[in-house]
């Protein structure tokens, strides 16, 4: 089986004439750790589209699904920004959804089952559907009743034949990695009763714009939805959004909330596609505008690297995120020693690119670094405080949102 093909048309509305943005060159899957110092790895196009139509930005490579999500490596409760995220979702979910003790909740790519945990404690009945044996595996060991199996129209009707219909279908930063894309929604819209409601969290379209998420773009994430556009592809169902959270996760997240029966709309959700409107991020110039910044942004990068040398650079955050950034600005073993990262899934192995070892804390202070590059920025804080109560007293690099910076935990 061909391991990527490159689309003619796009994702959501099927329009033919897409206009090619940002070509970010061939890299290796942003999760595909190495095992071994120096080790042959693929690398595939990862360029990028967008949709004039309905205003989808979107990567022309679709990898494999098999080949991305079988086995993973990104387990949500390593973070304890995103721990103490998943309560505040909850009790978010609860209340803008009516649920009650006993109601069942599903959860497409549910990960260890953090997310799921709160739902437990407020008295629902709760069933995750994670594709990844190996994550899938800490979720049942941990007591998060969790089948291992892709979301499409086919589990949706065995699982809600065996579980019964979910009063609440979550899916949270998972529906941009999709490449069935309308399967996927049209399994949501079958599964949902009337008086039902889907969750839908992703990273902003608009925060990726306004403050240069270009990092946020690997061949996992297929689209990269505004209000507007996720909009668009839910009406394609029949799906009516009313209402809208934000969310720190990725540097900045919307949650919709939307139901197979039509709502009122609520004040947010109106103010925030007014927003979008006011700013122009639905049109081509905004992306054009961000393709432009984020070559831009590159130079500054190893510019502000190339000022530091004779220190010792150590990266912190071996994530998905930083193989596209480390790899799109040429950031090595030349430039950072090691990437610290609290999964031990992680330790021991080699960045995407094979050329980085990633090692835990305390192997990673051990080099006397005289900065740590942030390479995880959007749990920056988290990681700043982290290392300054772990005795660490020199500078970090902030590479996002907009200019990348050199700041002291203050």
């Amino acid at each position: 089986m061909k391991l990527f093909e490159t689309i003619t048309a796009c994702r959501a509305c099927g329009n033919k004439n897409l206009v090619d943005i940002l070509h970010l060159g061939d890299q290796p899957l942003a999760n595909a750790l190495v095992r071994s110092e120096g080790a042959k790895v693929k690398k595939f196009p990862l360029s990028t589209a967008f949709c004039p139509d309905c205003s989808l930005f979107q990567i022309r490579e679709t990898i494999r699904k098999e080949a991305l999500f079988d086995r993973y490596v990104w387990v949500t409760g390593t973070s304890k920004t995103a721990r103490e995220y998943a309560g505040f979702f909850a009790k978010n979910v609860v209340k803008s959804t009516g649920l009650k003790p006993d109601d069942m909740v599903f959860e497409i790519a549910s990960n260890d089952g953090t997310v799921l945990k709160q739902f437990i404690a407020c008295g629902m009945r709760v069933l995750g559907i994670e594709p990844a044996a190996n994550v899938a595996s800490i979720a049942n060991n941990d007591g998060m009743l969790t089948e291992c199996c892709y979301w499409d129209i086919a589990s949706a009707e065995r699982l809600t034949a065996k579980y019964g219909r979910p009063k609440v279908i979550i899916a949270r930063n998972v529906i941009p990695h999709v490449s069935a894309l309308h399967d996927v929604i049209e399994a949501i819209a079958s599964s949902l009763p009337d008086d039902g409601v889907g969750v839908i969290e992703f990273h902003s379209g608009r925060a990726i714009v306004e403050e240069l998420h270009y990092d946020s773009i690997y061949h996992e994430h297929l689209c990269y939805f505004t209000l507007h556009s996720l909009t668009q592809l839910l009406k394609r169902h029949s799906l009516f959004p009313f209402s809208i959270d934000t969310s720190p996760i990725s540097g900045g997240s919307i949650v919709v909330y939307f139901s197979r029966k039509k709502h009122p709309a609520q004040e947010s959700y109106v103010d925030a596609l007014m927003a979008e409107r006011d700013l122009h991020i639905n049109e081509l110039p905004a992306w054009e505008g961000f393709a432009n910044r984020s070559i831009k942004h590159r130079d500054q990068t190893l510019c502000l690297l190339d000022s530091l040398k004779g220190k010792t650079v150590v990266g912190f955050g071996a994530s998905a995120r930083s193989a596209t950034f480390t790899q799109f600005c040429g950031i090595g073993k030349r430039r950072i020693e090691a990437v610290i990262d609290n999964n031990t899934i992680k330790q021991g192995q080699w960045t995407p690119a094979g050329d980085v070892p990633i090692v835990s804390f305390e192997q990673g202070i051990a080099l006397e670094p005289d900065v740590i590059f942030v390479l995880a920025w959007n749990f920056a804080r988290e990681i700043m405080d982290e290392c300054a109560k772990r005795g660490f007293e020199g500078q970090y690099i902030v590479p996002f949102p907009n200019e990348p910076r050199l700041v002291s935990n203050a």
